[in-house]
């Protein structure tokens, strides 16, 4: 009986001392990371970043890329007709292989208009590469994810 005891309490202190797998939420500006254990959209700034004992407000210009609830977004120039507009946006990343990654850029239309998804390319220095279209999205799709 006491063995069993035993055997239940260290059973019990190995699955409650587990540790949360996965990334943590994050946000990179400028200068560093910084980990948090929540990130969330703050009212009066861009992001707050949610620790133990601190609660960090940042604007949306000193933001480079940020994760936030398993999902990475990162600030890139906003394209139109082919060509950046000279704007920047927080997007998506949905994919990345060989040096350019996959965005997709949901853009607000106005209330009761369902939002506009766009799925870029940018290579690593940021720059637009091209946008899927219904032309060439299948073989975007197999480079990107596999067959």
């Amino acid at each position: 009986m006491k063995k069993a005891t035993i055997l239940i309490v260290i059973a019990l202190a190995c699955v409650t001392s587990t540790v949360k797998a996965g990334v943590p939420d994050y946000v990179v500006t400028t200068d560093e990371v910084t980990y948090y254990d929540r990130v969330r959209l703050g009212i009066t700034s861009s992001l707050v970043g949610i620790g133990e004992e601190i609660k960090t407000r940042y604007q949306a210009a000193d933001i480079v890329s940020f994760r936030k609830d398993g999902r990475t977004y990162s600030r890139m120039p906003v394209v139109r007709n082919n060509k950046p507009s000279g704007r920047h946006s927080f997007m998506e990343l949905m994919a990345y292989r060989n040096g350019l990654s996959v965005y997709k850029h949901v853009e607000h239309q106005g209330p009761g208009i369902q939002p506009a998804e766009t799925y870029l390319v940018y290579n690593n220095k940021g720059e637009y590469v091209l946008t899927f279209t219904s032309q060439n999205y299948k073989s975007l799709n197999q480079f990107f994810r596999g067959s």
